[in-house]
C-alpha cells in the first residue's frame, strides 16, 4: 500500500515537469567555477540533449527530422555535428538515443546523446518510477547499487539497434578505429530521465575499457540522481582514473535535480516557487519512504548551479497548483536551460502522442 502511495505522488510531480511552457527573454547569467567544465561544451551538449526530442512522437519523421536540426548553424552545434548511429529507439518507442561526430575538430569529436522522459510512452514511467527500489550495478562492487529504473533503463538502450545498419552501441563503439597516438573525445549527455540515463550510461563507458580511445567528458542537465553513495565513490574512482570529467548541470529552480537525494530542500527552500498544500505533502511522503526504506540517493560529477530566471505566462494565483505547475514547466524546459547558457533555443517539433 505504502508504495502504491509513493507511485500515485511521485507520478504526480513528474507530470508537472513534463509541462511544456515558452521562454522569453530570461536574465541569464551563470557560474563557472569548476574545473574542466567550458561554456561552449555545456552549451553544446544542451544542444544535443534537447535534440534527442525532437520528433518524438513522429517515429517515421525522426531520423530526417534529427538531421535538419543537427545541420542547423544558427545552434549552438553550429551545423558541424552529423549523425553517425541511430537514431534508435526501445521496443515501445519511449527511450532514443543517437550518436554524432565533428569531423572539423582534430582529433575526431564525438557525442552520444539521450532522451528524456516523455509520457506517451509507459517505459519511461517505469524508469523514472523505478527509483523505489536499488538494484545492483552490474559492473562495480557488491554494495554499488542504482535505481531500478536506471538500470532498466541501462540496459534498453544497450540492446537498442540502429535499423539502418544493425549496429548496436557496442558495435558502433567497437568499429571506430582511434589512431595509437591519440584519443578521440567523446561526449555523453542528456537532459531529465536522459541526464540519469546519461550517468549510468557513461560509468558503463569507462567500465567496459572505452576509456581507452576516447577522452571522456559527460554533461547531465536536470539529473536526477541514479544510486547511492557507493555508486558515486565506484563511479568517482572510475573517472579519476581514466582522467575522465562530469559535469552536473542544474537550474535551482528546477524540481526535478532534487529527486531523489535532495526532496527536503524542495519544501525548505520553496522549490521552484511557494508550495502549495497538497504538493507539500507528497514531498513529505515521498522523503519519508526513502528514508523507511534507506533509499539514500547521492548524486554524481562537479555541480554546475546555473542562475535562474522567472517565467513571464504563470499569471495563476500565488500559491495556487496551476501556478506551481506552470512554474516547475518552465524551470524543467530544455529551452529554460538553453536560454541560461547563452544558447540558442532549439525547435524540436514536437507533437501529440502517438502511440504504435
Amino acid at each position: 500500500m505504502k508504495k502504491f502511495f509513493y507511485l500515485i505522488s511521485i507520478l504526480i510531480l513528474f507530470i508537472f515537469s513534463s509541462c511544456d511552457d515558452s521562454v522569453t527573454n530570461p536574465e541569464i547569467s551563470h557560474n563557472n567555477s569548476f574545473l574542466g567544465y567550458q561554456d561552449n561544451e555545456s552549451a553544446l551538449c544542451m544542444t544535443l540533449a534537447s535534440l534527442s526530442y525532437t520528433a518524438e512522437n513522429n517515429t517515421a519523421y525522426l531520423k530526417d527530422s534529427l538531421i535538419i536540426q543537427l545541420s542547423d548553424s544558427s545552434y549552438a552545434t553550429n551545423g558541424n555535428w552529423e549523425l553517425a548511429w541511430g537514431p534508435c529507439l526501445s521496443p515501445d518507442l519511449g527511450n532514443m538515443m543517437y550518436a554524432v561526430v565533428d569531423s572539423s575538430t582534430t582529433p575526431l569529436s564525438y557525442g552520444i546523446a539521450v532522451r528524456g522522459t516523455n509520457w506517451c510512452f509507459p517505459l519511461n514511467w517505469k524508469e523514472d518510477l523505478g527509483a523505489i527500489e536499488f538494484d545492483p550495478y552490474p559492473y562495480g562492487g557488491t554494495d554499488d547499487s542504482i535505481s531500478h529504473g536506471a538500470l532498466f533503463g541501462l540496459n534498453y538502450l544497450l540492446g537498442m539497434v540502429d535499423s539502418s545498419t544493425g549496429k548496436s552501441l557496442i558495435t558502433y563503439l567497437n568499429g571506430i578505429n582511434v589512431p595509437d597516438s591519440l584519443k578521440y573525445k567523446m561526449y555523453i549527455t542528456g537532459h531529465s530521465l536522459g541526464g540519469m540515463l546519461a550517468t549510468v550510461l557513461s560509468a558503463w563507458f569507462v567500465d567496459v575499457g572505452y576509456s581507452s580511445k576516447f577522452s571522456l567528458k559527460t554533461y547531465t542537465f536536470a539529473a536526477p540522481s541514479a544510486g547511492n553513495q557507493q555508486f558515486v565513490d565506484h563511479y568517482t574512482s572510475i573517472f579519476q582514473a581514466a582522467n575522465a570529467e562530469s559535469h552536473r548541470v542544474i537550474n535551482p529552480n528546477d524540481l526535478v535535480p532534487y529527486f531523489y537525494g535532495d526532496l527536503s530542500s524542495v519544501i525548505i527552500d520553496q522549490i521552484p516557487t511557494t508550495l502549495p498544500y497538497k504538493v507539500d505533502a507528497v514531498i513529505l511522503a515521498m522523503d519519508a519512504y526513502f528514508l523507511t526504506y534507506d533509499l539514500i540517493y547521492k548524486q554524481v560529477g562537479l555541480t554546475n548551479t546555473l542562475s535562474t530566471a522567472t517565467p513571464t505566462d504563470c499569471s495563476y494565483p500565488s500559491g495556487s497548483l496551476d501556478q506551481y505547475e506552470c512554474y516547475v514547466a518552465f524551470n524543467h524546459n530544455t529551452n529554460t536551460y538553453l536560454s541560461l547558457l547563452n544558447a540558442p533555443i532549439t525547435n524540436t517539433g514536437n507533437t501529440p502522442c502517438k502511440w504504435k
